[in-house]
């Protein structure tokens, strides 16, 4: 990364800054204590710290999960349902062994089923694209709808736990404490897990063949197959992994944070990791590193702005546009290269 383009995105987000203190001002909120409120909340609390980096675990593992396929310049675009499918994998199995194996043990199992949930919903659009041809953007988007709708499904039939039951609030049963990921200070252990995950994808898209080949095919697709490399088989390859890797975030939130398999909400951007990931590993430049910042960063912005809410009393409508602002123009800080953009065409 370039440092262009960390000057780009610092000038890009102080350009979302200003118009959301602009939209603070129309809703009577000062622009200088807001945006203090969601700094201090979002980064510099103990509480508002702790809530930060626990959200920051299933976005970094999502949006590491996207970078590998991007590389490529396939458009996976179905984490969102993959992170369902390994969630509803990991408590189903949680729920079945609890108490009959070794919390590690249990843990481990957890992750490999979450792993393989996603990976099998990230296979049909995969298989779609390389026998038929089909945009992958549009079938890993709908894959996502149906992943929604079956886990509400789950949480009010099959998987409903008794307290749902009695409640009539959408939900599985618990997770039993002693089998949950411990925490450290108030934040989830998974944190090394992600981490781990992001550091192995660096190496592996970095100094592997694998890798290589995934970053040919995305330059031009004939220099990759005059060069023997099976598109084929590095399309499944890297669309199975980020499959399962976002399954693994699903299982890391149910465990980690949540401890009941909840249905997801469309319009909260709270439980939209798959989509929130994508514009996350984009700021990163598609580098697995650079995206433990990013997502760091976000997750911070995220908080403080529902922070926002309850000091300023603001809608919450006006929360998740300040937030939308920022990755809006964070990506577009990454994405435009403005001397490319305003230039001039030649004259032909």
């Amino acid at each position: 990364m370039n440092i262009g383009k960390p000057i780009q995105i610092i000038f890009f987000i102080i350009l979302a800054l200003l118009i959301s203190s602009f939209l603070l001002l129309i809703d009577h909120v000062s622009p200088i204590a807001g945006i203090a409120e969601l700094i201090s909340s979002g980064f510099l609390t103990h509480y508002g710290l702790m809530a930060t980096l626990n959200d920051t675990i299933p976005l970094l593992i999502v949006a590491v999960a996207i970078i590998i396929p991007f590389v490529a310049k396939f458009w996976n675009i179905g984490g969102q349902g993959q992170y369902i499918f390994g969630s509803i994998f990991a408590t189903w199995i949680g729920l079945e062994l609890a108490g009959s194996l070794p919390v590690a043990l249990l843990i481990t199992v957890a992750i490999i089923f979450a792993f393989i949930g996603g990976a099998l919903w990230a296979i049909p659009p995969t298989l779609m694209k390389i026998y038929f041809g089909t945009n992958e953007i549009i079938t890993t988007l709908m894959m996502n709808f149906i992943a929604v709708y079956f886990l509400d499904y789950m949480t009010i039939g099959p998987m409903e736990g008794a307290l749902a039951k009695i409640t009539h609030v959408p939900s599985s049963a618990p997770i039993p404490t002693p089998d949950l990921l411990p925490h450290i200070g108030g934040v989830s252990t998974g944190i090394f897990l992600a981490l781990a995950i992001a550091i192995i994808i660096f190496l592996l898209l970095r100094y592997t063949n694998f890798g290589y080949e995934l970053k040919l095919i995305g330059s031009s697709v004939d220099a990759a197959k005059y060069s023997g490399a099976s598109l084929r088989r590095d399309l499944l390859l890297s669309m199975v992994l980020s499959g399962g890797i976002a399954g693994i975030a699903g299982m890391i939130q149910v465990f980690g944070i949540t401890t009941v398999l909840l249905p997801q909400v469309f319009s909260d951007i709270t439980t939209s990791f798959g989509y929130v990931g994508i514009p996350v590993a984009l700021v990163a430049s598609l580098n697995p590193l650079i995206t433990i910042i990013s997502a760091f960063f976000f997750s911070g912005i995220l908080n403080g702005a529902y922070a926002m809410e309850i000091s300023f009393g603001i809608p919450i409508d006006l929360v998740i546009t300040i937030y939308g602002l920022m990755m809006f123009f964070a990506v577009i800080g990454v994405m435009i290269n403005l001397g490319k953009i305003f230039r001039r065409p030649r004259a032909k």
